[in-house]
Formats: C-alpha cells, structure tokens, sequence
C-alpha cells in the first residue's frame, strides 16, 4: 500500500465555496533576494513543521501573541481542528520548513466577551459581520525584511476579496510600533483603542475589483507565480 503525502488539502476536504479558490496552490513566490517560498494551506499533517516553526519564538514577540505557541499541545490542537470554513490558514514552505503563516478569521470573534466598551468598539466597524475577515499573521525572525510579510499580507487581502469580504481587521498591542507603521502604511486606519489592555484596532477596506483599491504597494519588488495546473493533492 502506497500512502501519498499531500502538501494541500483534498478537494473533499474543502468546503464547496473555497474550492475555485484552493486551486491556485501550492503558490511558488520568489522573494527580491532570490528565495523561493511555496504559499499553500496548512494541513494536518503540518503539525510537526508548525511546531518546529514556533518552538523558538523570542519572548518579545511571544508576549504580543495571544497563544503560547512554543507549547507543542496548542499547535497539535490547531493542526487538527481545521475549518476553513471559519479560518483559512496559509503556510509559507521553504526547503521543507514552514517560516511563515498568516491566517484570515472569516467570523469576527471578540476576544473580550462581556466587555461592554469592547463591543461599543467592535460595533463602529463590524457591519455587517459576514463582510469583515481578521489577519495574523506570523514569520520567523531570521525570514523578516525579506518581503515575506507583505506577500502574505497580500495574499490574504486576495483572499479576502476572493470570497467577499469588505474589511480586512488587525489586532496589535501598543507596543508595537513598528508593525502599526508598516499596516498604516499598507493602506489600514486605526479605528479603536481599548486602553486597559493596550490594545489596537487596524481596519482597511477591500475593494470589489482588483486594482479598486491600488494594488498593496510595498517597498519589495516581490514576483508571484501561481498556477491552477500547478496544485497537487486537489483531485
């Protein structure tokens, strides 16, 4: 008996509304220094690879994380309770490792239950809920400045489009900087603020068509190659 490795999920695994949309994986991206990634959709047999990616993670960046990702136990648990229906999470893949994810949240969750000025600030952009999706997104430190968060960035905002949404969210803490810049200067506005927890709300708007809104314009000259005969595992 001979077992198949797939590197993106079966065309049955996938709900209906998303299989045109599967069909452009895997995704080979070269970034401006010549590395070449491979985007595609975790699967569960990622599990290993998305531990390894988190098992380093520096404190600073563990703590504007709202997981503890260097415990094996949470990522098993994610890598085996896809829905892609309610999250779509893309990998990126380099020599065989995974140094990168982004992950669009296709219903809006409140962190917060219960917390009255959060839902007055959730309120003032969630209309309708069906048409806002949340990013995270995650790379590994020695991958950074590399142009590889703005392709997944972009490559979730076609993702979005793709299936509808009007608004793209992000979540950050206040401390950092550097990355509300880099979203502020990607085309989001800050559209809420929580002080008690030193929290910030990001929104940009997704236009209908391609090009409506500008393309995501970023300081790398990034060049994508997919191809729908490229993908492996949907038959």
């Amino acid at each position: 008996m001979v077992l198949r490795v797939l590197s993106t999920p079966r065309r049955n695994d996938v709900p209906r509304e998303l299989r045109s949309v599967f069909e452009r994986y895997p995704c080979a991206i070269e970034l401006p220094d010549g590395a070449r990634v491979t985007l595609r959709p975790l699967v569960p047999r990622d599990e290993g690879k998305l531990v390894q990616m988190f098992i380093r993670t520096p404190y600073e960046d563990l703590r504007n994380l709202q997981d503890n990702v260097t415990n094996p136990v949470i990522i098993r648990r994610w890598c085996r309770s896809i829905n892609y229906d309610r999250v779509l999470p893309i990998v990126a893949e380099l020599d065989g490792q995974i140094v990168g994810d982004a992950t669009l949240h296709r219903r809006f969750v409140e962190p917060m239950r219960g917390i009255d000025e959060f839902r007055v600030c959730v309120r003032r952009f969630v209309e309708p809920m069906r048409g806002i999706g949340k990013f995270r997104a995650y790379v590994r430190p020695e991958y950074r400045r590399r142009g590889l968060g703005a392709v997944l960035l972009k490559e979730t905002l076609d993702l979005a489009r793709a299936l509808g949404l009007k608004q793209l969210a992000v979540e950050l803490y206040e401390n950092q900087v550097e990355l509300r810049k880099m979203l502020l200067r990607y085309g989001f506005r800050d559209e809420g603020f929580l002080p008690v927890y030193q929290r910030l709300i990001l929104v940009r708007d997704i236009a209908v068509e391609d090009g409506e809104d500008g393309e995501l314009r970023t300081p790398y000259r990034v060049s994508a190659r997919c191809s729908a005969t490229s993908c492996r595992g949907m038959s």
